[in-house]
């Protein structure tokens, strides 16, 4: 019998990855969800009395440079190859320009749950640009996915086409940040990174940022003075929504596959949609939860699996 599970184990090639989370990295879990999810919130209050230029300039430079100097204290080299270089700026325009504006951009035009939950089309957008782009096949059930994540968007628009609730550019404004993030995704796929990647997030973020501050410098110097609260949760948004938040799902990442990590974030929106509800006094009625759960079902359907051992 020992024999035999030995020769099992040989046969596998690789140990059983954890799937469970020691309770350090249950906590560490608990926290992320809480700050990505308080993230939009606090980016709501930004935008309220700051340009989304301005509040999102600030979000890219300030949060990748500190993901970056997270990077150097843990001992990991900034330093990027020729390769590397020449993809970071590409990367950097879809993952972090692009991304930081339209998202800042739909924050401004609808509440910061509905805002959330739009977010989260993101990796149904990545299996649409890399079925489309890099052939990969597609399965029936991610194809379901996709047409639960419409039905989402659908109820979201609906929702938002009435003024008095929000703006039904908001909707559309996501969905374009949420299509950037996915064509940036399939490009780090195709590049042979050899830098770890919370540098290269730090890089993305920083380099992404760049072009955003320097378009904000006319809309900075004319803007109103922004209260305390509205810099407070653009500092929130940039210090906590990018960099603690990165540190914190890498620190998880390295306890568990990518595949629980994602799965166990699925809870985010829903910390947006109730703390916009009871903080900032937004909608939260059943069809915010109708959206939600078809979000949640329709990314359960495309995030990885782990692969199934012979």
């Amino acid at each position: 019998m020992a024999e035999s599970e030995r020769q099992a184990k040989a046969g596998s090639g690789s140990p059983t990855e954890p799937t469970r989370l020691p309770a350090r990295g249950l906590f560490l879990l608990v926290l992320l969800t809480l700050i990505w999810g308080s993230n939009w919130p606090f980016a709501k209050v930004a935008v309220q009395e700051m340009p989304v230029i301005v509040m999102r300039g600030y979000s890219g430079t300030a949060g990748g440079a500190l993901v970056l100097v997270l990077a150097l204290l843990a001992g990991q080299s900034l330093r990027l190859n020729a390769t590397e270089w020449r993809w970071i700026l590409p990367t950097a325009f879809f993952n972090a320009t692009l991304w930081l504006y339209f998202s800042g951009l739909s924050v401004s035009y609808i509440s910061a749950g509905h805002t959330a939950v739009a977010a989260y089309t993101m990796p149904l957008w990545l299996f649409l640009v890399s079925t489309i782009f890099l052939r990969e096949p597609p399965t029936l059930g991610k194809w379901i996915g996709l047409a639960l994540a419409m039905g989402a968007i659908a109820i979201l628009l609906f929702r938002n086409f009435d003024p008095a609730t929000g703006d039904w550019r908001g909707v559309a404004a996501m969905l374009v940040a949420a299509l950037s993030w996915a064509v940036g995704t399939v490009l780090m796929k195709k590049v042979p990174w050899c830098a770890p990647t919370p540098v290269l997030v730090g890089w993305q973020f920083f380099l992404g940022g760049i072009p955003l501050t320097i378009l904000a410098i006319p809309e900075f110097i004319s803007m109103k003075p922004a209260s305390l609260l509205a810099w407070s949760g653009a500092t929130y948004s940039a210090f906590m929504g990018v960099s603690a938040a990165y540190w914190l799902w890498f620190k998880i990442v390295s306890m568990v596959p990518a595949w629980v990590a994602s799965i166990s974030v699925l809870a985010v929106p829903a910390v947006s949609l109730i703390l916009g509800a009871v903080v900032l006094g937004e909608p939260l009625g059943w069809m915010e939860v109708a959206a939600l759960l078809l979000i949640i079902g329709g990314v359960s359907t495309v995030l990885p699996r782990p692969s199934r051992i012979n």
